[in-house]
């Protein structure tokens, strides 16, 4: 058989931009997790009411609220430990509850605290999980073995689970959950408790898994979405009040400036240079004006040498962050 089948014109169709385009969207598509008008009723209260949102591979997704908000429960739903009460939620399109077993093969579920087998060595515990998991004894030493190093858990691996610090028992948790390689990763607070050192470990493994995997934290910590997520979906009384990239609130920073602006409209040389965010503040002595622009996600270094060049001169100049913290509690707080 020719292996020339690729440059046959008759095979032009499948070298198309939009083909190959379709094709990786596709692939993308299949690790998607999702969940469509997802509700909650426990007796006496509404836990979580209609959510809508979408969790891809590549892209690590915080569930940010503060406590009662339903992050614990939108957590259980999404793992198929509790049903909902309206709703779905589908993996690669496919029906949680219909195809139950089969989804939950595929998801790595970390409830909060890390749950661990205190009387085994970690070595054990990774055995029995693997073992509750339906790994095959053939894959078995090569599954453990993975996650030993994955984890960074080789040292301490005939060490009794009970006696490791936080972090290392956040860490034998974490491993049990890699344990048959989950496309599908749900943790619930994996850093919480933890202390400065061990949490910083613990967030930079979540990163790098994943980079390969769809992951959902939920978290209290605003300094841990800004750290290492690209997407942030936030929870109050049960429902969301926003979901956005990372990146997106970033675009909220501003700019502050005191500028002399005599016999000059400032406003419009800005444009020029699309800079279009720009409001007027007060007048102040001396022939200088404050002003505020919002970066749109720019460095405030291109402002000043554009400003520079303009031959504008400028007093003083501020960048104020759009603080999540700051963003977080007025959402919530409305």
């Amino acid at each position: 058989m020719s292996h020339d089948w690729w440059k046959n014109g008759s095979y032009t169709f499948f070298r198309k931009p939009f083909f190959i385009v379709g094709l990786l969207l596709y692939v993308w598509a299949i690790k998607n997790m999702k969940a469509e008008e997802l509700s909650k009723q426990f007796p006496g209260k509404l836990a979580v009411s209609q959510l809508n949102f979408e969790i891809l591979p590549g892209k690590l997704t915080a569930l940010l609220g503060p406590n009662g908000a339903g992050k614990t429960t939108t957590m259980r739903l999404l793992s198929g430990f509790v049903t909902p009460s309206t709703g779905q939620v589908l993996y690669e399109g496919r029906d949680l509850q219909t195809f139950r077993r089969e989804i939950q093969q595929q998801i790595g579920y970390l409830p909060e605290n890390g749950p661990a087998y205190k009387d085994l060595t970690v070595l054990e515990s990774l055995e029995y999980v693997a073992r509750a998991r339906g790994i095959q004894p053939y894959n078995l030493t090569r599954s453990i073995s993975t996650v030993l190093e994955e984890m960074d858990l080789g040292g301490v691996r005939g060490i009794v689970t009970g006696t490791l610090s936080k972090g290392f028992k956040q860490r034998v948790a974490l491993a049990c959950v890699l344990l048959g390689k989950p496309k599908y990763l749900i943790l619930d607070e994996p850093s919480y408790g933890l202390d400065p050192k061990q949490m910083g470990q613990i967030r930079q493994l979540i990163k790098n898994l994943s980079k390969e995997r769809t992951v959902m934290l939920s978290t209290h910590s605003l300094d841990e979405v800004e750290e290492i997520c690209d997407h942030v979906i936030i929870l109050s009384k049960g429902k969301i009040v926003a979901n956005s990239s990372v990146q997106e609130i970033r675009k909220q920073d501003k700019i502050t400036l005191e500028v002399k602006d005599a016999n000059i409209d400032f406003v419009d040389i800005l444009s020029r240079d699309n800079w279009l965010k720009v409001k007027k503040i007060r007048i102040m002595d001396e022939g200088f004006t404050e002003y505020e622009v919002s970066t749109d996600n720019r460095k405030p270094e291109e402002l000043y040498l554009y400003l520079s060049k303009s031959s504008i001169l400028i007093r003083e100049m501020r960048k104020q962050d759009a603080s999540l913290k700051a963003i977080f509690t007025s959402i919530t707080s409305n």
